[in-house]
């Protein structure tokens, strides 16, 4: 890791504002990234850019969000997040979304997190689930958050039994 980049990395990104939604409490944390092989940071340009290995991934963590890859791109404007997009072989997204639902998880080739329109785009062999509720896979999912619609094209979809 190019350590004044990664410590400027780690540093700056603990100061942004992200409004993807979440639990509460996750907001009020600090967000942490690791950038285990390199990392740039391209401050004029609002984008940093940090990089893993296959072995020791790339990990962004707040609170109970989690995202993970070979790489990963955070896109900023005036010191807000717009993206965040991981990529890897899987690139995964963990997060607990209320404090009363199980954990949504997500696994592609590319994961986007569109804090505008609210969205997370995962591509290429997409996997999309939430314990107890849904698992779905398919090439392309989008999930949008607000609304907390799922959206696929070609979708393999397994709905879990429920005892009366």
């Amino acid at each position: 890791m190019n350590k004044p980049f990664g410590l400027l990395s780690i540093l700056g990104l603990s100061f942004l504002t992200s409004t993807i939604v979440a639990l509460p409490d996750d907001l009020n944390q600090d967000m942490v990234t690791s950038c285990p092989a390199r990392s740039e940071s391209f401050l004029d340009q609002g984008l940093e850019i940090c990089r893993g290995t296959a072995d020791n991934p790339a990990e962004i963590n707040q609170g109970s969000l989690k995202i993970s890859g070979l790489e990963f791109r955070i896109e900023r404007e005036q010191g807000f997040i717009r993206t965040i997009t991981a990529t890897g072989s899987p690139a995964a997204f963990q997060q607990q979304p209320e404090v009363d639902q199980a954990i949504v998880y997500a696994n592609g080739t590319s994961i986007t997190l569109d804090n505008e329109t609210q969205l997370i785009i995962i591509q290429g062999e997409a996997s999309f689930s939430q314990e107890g509720t849904i698992e779905t896979t398919a090439e392309r999912i989008e999930y949008d958050i607000a609304n907390r619609k799922l959206d696929a094209i070609q979708m393999n979809m397994v709905i879990p039994a429920t005892n009366p």
